[in-house]
């Protein structure tokens, strides 16, 4: 098996009928078109495959929801899967974490002055406006995205605008400040769910995405998310489809994703 050197860093497009086929469609195409990448950060340097990609599912529901050849054993997706709907049993270990998508869907941290700012103001003129309004003091509150986006889609189904994110600029923006030196920030940033012909459909973005490791374990979270929101509202479930911007397989996964890849050329 040959693999292109000479490839534009250009979105790949993958669909399949299931997750497990299109988490093997997926690495086929990463493996033979992506883009040859070196990334150069402090805490590792190494070759990978990287491109965006897009994978569309069109029965997120349907089995194999893992693929024979991934690395993931299915209780593990299991256990993850429940944990991004209903969190870890305890704050303690969530709190052992950077960050986790429970508590970022749905213990968002925000506040009633970032809610309630005009669009442009200057730094000096931010104390007033805190005063105003709210008295002076940051109002903290947390917010459960899934719980406001359900709400949102029994009054009305036809919504367009429902976003679940979990970007905090202020913190995941400052990498390499003194706070956040070794820290990460979530792959996941937004799910853009809709509803059409009666079916929720899922729209993720991720900044990045490890496809041969990680994509299974967040993909098969992910439509377990989209199915609880499904059955809370009383729809069905539709498609899910997977974008990220960087998504890669890194070289000391080569070897492994090759046998993926060779598993679907005798199918062929």
């Amino acid at each position: 098996m040959q693999y292109l050197d000479d490839v534009m860093y250009e979105p790949l497009i993958v669909r399949a009928a299931s997750l497990g086929h299109a988490w093997a469609k997926a690495v086929t195409a990463m493996m033979t078109h992506g883009f040859n990448r070196f990334v150069d950060a402090p805490e590792y340097k190494c070759w990978t495959k990287d491109s965006p990609m897009f994978i569309i599912v069109e029965d997120p529901e349907a089995e194999p929801r893992m693929h024979p050849l991934t690395p993931t054993p299915r209780d593990m997706a299991d256990d993850y899967a429940r944990n991004v709907i209903n969190g870890y049993p305890s704050e303690s270990t969530e709190n052992e974490f950077d960050y986790t998508y429970f508590s970022r869907l749905r213990c968002y941290p925000d506040c009633e002055v970032r809610a309630s700012l005009p669009n442009r103001s200057s730094n000096e003129s931010l104390p007033e406006l805190v005063d105003k309004i709210s008295g002076g003091k940051c109002v903290v509150q947390r917010i459960d995205q899934v719980k406001m986006a359900i709400e949102n889609f029994r009054k009305d189904p036809t919504r367009r605008s429902v976003v679940m994110h979990t970007w905090i600029p202020a913190r995941d923006l400052v990498k390499f400040g003194p706070k956040r030196e070794k820290s990460s920030s979530p792959c996941l940033v937004t799910i853009h769910p809709q509803i059409v012909e009666n079916k929720l459909h899922f729209f993720v973005t991720m900044k990045t995405n490890d496809l041969f490791n990680a994509f299974p374990l967040n993909a098969f979270g992910f439509v377990a998310l989209q199915k609880h929101m499904a059955e809370e509202i009383g729809v069905g479930v539709g498609m899910y489809t997977h974008f990220s911007v960087s998504m890669q397989i890194y070289e000391d996964m080569y070897e492994m994703a090759r046998e993926v890849v060779e598993s679907e050329l005798i199918k062929e």
